[in-house]
């Protein structure tokens, strides 16, 4: 499970970095148009995920 947990975790890290690499300035490109709020969720059924597997926020 641990495993698991680590996979998803970096899979959100990288999509986190790859979305605030884009400079702010710049118009999103049209695919990042709901993936901050996909992101959001993404982030809260994690943490529900971390939890039910034992481990403390």
């Amino acid at each position: 499970m641990v495993r698991k947990l680590d996979r998803r975790v970096a899979f959100y890290t990288k999509k986190v970095a790859e979305l605030y690499a884009i400079h702010p300035s710049k118009a999103l490109p049209a695919r990042y148009k709901y993936r901050s709020s996909r992101l959001f969720l993404y982030k809260a059924l994690l943490h529900q995920q971390i939890e039910e597997a034992g481990y403390k926020r």
